[in-house]
């Protein structure tokens, strides 16, 4: 066994008041996040969207991120953290504020209002580095003794800002349909003012030594290592879940054979499911983890995601709030259970040096399950409006069965103390 990777001696303390202005930047930009995503799907419908046009606007906004994400990576090491920050906020802005204008007008032609809808996402898919960027940024900052601090501050702020975003969202579309995504753009605008004058640049220390990352030698090594291989590919699958749910957790709610859910109310679930997140992540996962060991949990995890799942397909047919709040919560204490621990034994069975690569795969294989998720959602959905949720039931069920199957192969129940990806952790 190796001993401990050497600290990189030009970073060796978190510059100070870095963790705290990264933690405001984070919440202000998941905060807009927050506010419109619940909203989005019903705001297309408003102009005639069919079911899968839906699908293709969450699509089409993950596979532009899919393309840019590592671009706007190598750029940042090039040129700074900072630089990326700015123009992944400002772009975000742009396009919630594209989507408050939409809003704000009387559309004769329905299909133009989607256009600029669908243009709103392409622009922040194609800019949004936000929360990449930002965990590079703690990863310049800190050392491996003082990086799961940091880690933990973005998971904070991501939980934070996505629990209150859809609380406030449901507030400001009661006034009008346009607010929240003028008040999205003035989040990311304050977010991108706050990264420009307060947050110290951390890309200063040594060149861009991670350009070429998406070479196919990088992962090579990879495709070798059989237990991590696996991991990936549990990570991947169960992704493809979660994306089914958020592409048509809105539609469903909405629609009149359902709950008949007006926009606020829509916004108001996602809030509820956001705190229960919350109250996984801050109160239990850490306990829960010492206690039980990160395999028992990430078997636990997506077992509790198919009842959820399963809940919610019997919301379907016979629409009673009791099941659909508690398929909601089982869902989201599954997710929260499985996503952290999931991501800790990634970590535990990769090599230290391949830590970057490793997670780069990972948010590529994430991209792509955030691509397809939606699509075979919403064609589903068309058919049958409880498909979804009993695809996912049998997915995750799969991902569960794989998961113990590994473990059994393992023999072993490591216990590493690694936070939750933000960039997954929403609904």
């Amino acid at each position: 066994m190796s001993d401990a990777p050497p600290v990189d001696n030009a970073s060796p303390q978190i510059p100070k008041g870095a963790l705290q202005i990264i933690f405001l930047i984070v919440f202000m930009d998941l905060l807009g996040f927050g506010i419109i995503i619940p909203l989005l799907p019903l705001y297309a419908t408003d102009y005639h969207a069919t079911v899968l046009q839906v699908g293709f606007l969450f699509a089409i906004f993950s596979a532009c991120q899919f393309v840019a994400s590592p671009i706007l990576g190598a750029i940042s090491d090039r040129v700074g953290r900072r630089p990326v920050l700015v123009f992944s906020q400002l772009g975000s802005a742009v396009g919630y504020l594209l989507l408050g204008l939409v809003m704000s007008v009387h559309w004769g032609r329905p299909g133009y209002a989607l256009l600029l809808i669908y243009l709103s996402r392409i622009i922040d898919g194609f800019s949004g580095g936000n929360v990449s960027t930002a965990q590079a940024y703690v990863s310049d900052v800190t050392t491996p003794q003082n990086r799961a601090k940091g880690m933990g501050v973005l998971g904070a702020a991501f939980g934070f800002g996505f629990a209150m975003g859809p609380a406030l969202g449901a507030l400001l579309v009661l006034a009008h349909p346009a607010l929240p995504g003028y008040f999205a753009a003035a989040m990311s605008l304050g977010a991108m003012v706050q990264t420009y004058l307060r947050l110290p640049e951390s890309r200063v220390h040594k060149p861009a030594d991670s350009a070429g990352w998406l070479h196919p030698r990088r992962f090579a090594p990879l495709l070798r290592q059989s237990r991590l291989l696996q991991l990936l590919l549990i990570a991947f699958f169960s992704m493809i879940t979660f994306a089914i749910l958020q592409s048509i957790v809105a539609l469903f709610l909405n629609d009149r054979r359902t709950f008949g859910f007006k926009y606020w109310q829509v916004a108001a679930f996602y809030a509820y499911i956001g705190i229960v997140i919350l109250i996984v992540q801050g109160g239990f996962i850490s306990r829960l983890t010492k206690r039980l060991g990160e395999w028992r949990l990430a078997t636990m995890g997506p077992i509790l995601v198919a009842v959820g799942m399963s809940l919610l397909a019997w919301a379907g047919y016979e629409p009673r709030l009791i099941i659909l709040l508690l398929g909601g919560a089982t869902n989201a204490v599954g997710r929260s259970l499985q996503t952290p621990t999931l991501y800790a034994l990634i970590s535990h069975n990769s090599d230290r040096r391949q830590q970057g690569v490793v997670f780069g795969m990972n948010q590529g294989l994430s991209g792509i399950a955030q691509i397809i998720g939606p699509i075979f959602a919403t064609l589903i959905f068309g058919v049958w409006i409880c498909g979804p949720f009993l695809l996912a039931t049998a997915i995750i069920l799969m991902v569960a069965a794989w998961t113990m199957r590994l473990r059994r192969q393992s023999g072993q129940s490591a216990i590493v103390d690694m936070p939750a990806d933000p960039a997954t952790e929403s609904l």
